[in-house]
């Protein structure tokens, strides 16, 4: 029998492009992990809603954590985070109904999306969840260069960022006449 939905996030991604969650004064790496995790146990997602969180090793030595609803998968060093949500990409997504991956990094983003799944920008996700975010100023940059967010528009369109139609050829030439 398949799940009806798998949400599987790149914790540290999440974590530290979100205010309220980064690591800092007052709140440890391990806090920032269980503030995350009550998160998605308690606040986000209908009860048929499942997480698999992923996190790097190296803090969590490499082992698993049951939360309820929420899985805690942490990587084996040499393996970052990202070679393991690729490898739960590929093993889960045909046996859910609906898989979500949610990163703000652009390759395991695009790997996923070929695999089948679905993305969630990590910092849309979470202000779906949180509401609208705070007066802090985030660490990284919150825009987008306009590279970047062609690149997002083609996965979210489905198709590969290299692949170009040729209406878009005309207008890059008809722009470099200007």
């Amino acid at each position: 029998m398949s799940e009806q939905r798998l949400i599987i996030v790149d914790g540290y991604n999440l974590i530290l492009r979100t205010p309220t969650l980064k690591p800092g004064e007052g709140r440890t790496l391990k806090e920032s992990r269980e503030k995350l995790v009550n998160l998605l146990s308690w606040a986000i997602g209908s009860g048929d809603a499942r997480f698999i969180v992923v996190f790097d090793g190296t803090e969590g030595g490499g082992h698993e954590e049951p939360h309820g609803r929420v899985e805690v998968r942490y990587s084996r060093p040499p393996k970052k985070a990202d070679d393991l949500i690729r490898e739960l990409v590929e093993d889960r997504v045909e046996r859910v109904d609906r898989l979500t991956v949610v990163t703000a990094d652009l390759e395991v983003a695009r790997h996923a999306r070929a695999m089948g799944a679905d993305i969630a920008l990590s910092d849309l996700f979470v202000a779906s969840a949180l509401g609208p975010a705070s007066t802090e100023v985030p660490e990284k940059p919150t825009t987008l260069s306009k590279k970047e967010l062609e690149e997002w528009a083609e996965i979210f369109r489905g198709r590969r960022p290299h692949e170009k139609d040729h209406s878009e050829d005309a207008a890059d030439s008809d722009e470099a006449k200007s």
